[in-house]
C-alpha cells in the first residue's frame, strides 16, 4: 500500500523533530511545494553556536512553570516552523504547504511567519495517535486580524 502524501510528509516532519535540542517539546516542520518536492525542513532548537537547554541539562521555562504559548522571550529556541521558513526563504514558500509534527496548534509568532511567507496551508499532528488537522493561511490571517483588533 502506498502512503498518502499527508502521512508521508508528516512522517518526515516527525523525523525532523528528533533533531530538536529542546527539553520541553520536540517539533519538526517540512515545507512542501505544489510539485510535492520538499523545499526545507526545520526543528525547534537553539540558533547555531548557542548552548541549548539539552546541553545545559535544564530549561528556564520548565524550572519556572511558564505556560506553553506565553513569554516566548524566555526561550532559547527557534520554533520548527520559523526554522523551516528561514531555511526555505520566501520565494520557495510561495503556495507551499507546511507539515508540522509535535504539536496541534500554531503559536501567534509562527502564524505571523506563515502568513508572511506565502505558505497556503498547514497540516498538524501532535503525535502518532492524534488526528491530522488542517489550517488554511486564510484562517490564520483572519485570526491575526481579529487578535490584533481585539488587543487595540
Amino acid at each position: 500500500m502506498v502512503t498518502e502524501w499527508n502521512e508521508y510528509f508528516l512522517e518526515i516532519a516527525k523525523t525532523c523533530s528528533t533533531r530538536s535540542n529542546c527539553l520541553r517539546a520536540q517539533v519538526g516542520a517540512v515545507i512542501v511545494g505544489e510539485d510535492k518536492k520538499i523545499k526545507a525542513t526545520g526543528y525547534n532548537g537553539t540558533p547555531s553556536k548557542v548552548i541549548s537547554c539539552a546541553e545545559m541539562g535544564k530549561c528556564y521555562r520548565i524550572e519556572h512553570n511558564i505556560e506553553s504559548g506565553t513569554r516566548y522571550e524566555t526561550c532559547r529556541s527557534i520554533h520548527a516552523e520559523q526554522n523551516a521558513i528561514i531555511q526555505a526563504g520566501q520565494d520557495r514558500c510561495q503556495n507551499a504547504t507546511m507539515y508540522i509534527y509535535g504539536h496541534n496548534f500554531i503559536c501567534i509568532l509562527c502564524k505571523r511567519f506563515i502568513a508572511q511567507s506565502g505558505i497556503k496551508g498547514v497540516y498538524l499532528r501532535k503525535d502518532d495517535t492524534s488526528p491530522i488537522n488542517y489550517v488554511s493561511v486564510e484562517d490564520i490571517k483572519r485570526e491575526l486580524s481579529e487578535v490584533m483588533y481585539a488587543n487595540v
